[in-house]
């Protein structure tokens, strides 16, 4: 299967902010074998800016060429708040179900014509300013983990916010939360 993973956080902007060794890490993930459970997302972002409720959304899609089928799924994660003011998404336990079937499918397709399969796994994160907004000079991390007993890696580190934010009013985001 020629699988396209993306971890989209606010928007990467500035490759230079982005770890190569979790960058690694994170392409070993294979969606057709990670269990749901195991697949976190976590963020720091300074005073002034937040992810909306439904901020964060996994997309999970396939289609195979030679028969036209194809299927996808569309996550609103679930948002924790961490001890340590970071941010933490996960796929929510009422959707685990329904990326286990498509996972189960998607990996049928990739057994019975992997030429033929192509699919897509993302992780979106939205970022808006609230109040007064963020300082121009601020950062944010992102960190990802996909193994249960793994901990959350550096992905992004220290990447300036008002590029984040612009990139994201660019796409069409609202900039503003409240």
């Amino acid at each position: 299967m020629r699988l396209t993973s993306i971890l989209a956080a606010i928007a990467l902007v500035g490759c230079s902010s982005i770890d190569p060794s979790a960058l690694a890490a994170l392409s070993k993930l294979s969606p057709l074998t990670a269990n749901p459970d195991d697949i976190r997302a976590g963020i720091n972002l300074p005073v002034g800016v937040t992810i909306p409720p439904d901020g964060a959304v996994l997309t999970f899609a396939a289609t195979r060429s030679d028969t036209g089928q194809a299927d996808m799924g569309v996550f609103e994660l679930e948002r924790l708040e961490t001890a340590q003011g970071m941010l933490l998404f996960r796929l929510d336990p009422e959707d685990r179900a329904e990326y286990i079937r498509l996972r189960d499918l998607f990996n049928a397709w990739e057994t019975d014509a992997p030429r033929a399969t192509n699919g897509t796994f993302s992780i979106t994160v939205a970022a808006c300013r609230t109040g007064s907004g963020p300082d121009p000079e601020a950062t944010f991390s992102v960190y990802v983990a996909t193994a249960a007993d793994a901990p959350l890696s550096v992905l992004v580190e220290d990447a300036p916010i008002k590029d984040a934010l612009e990139a994201a009013r660019s796409a069409g985001a609202s900039e503003r939360c409240d």
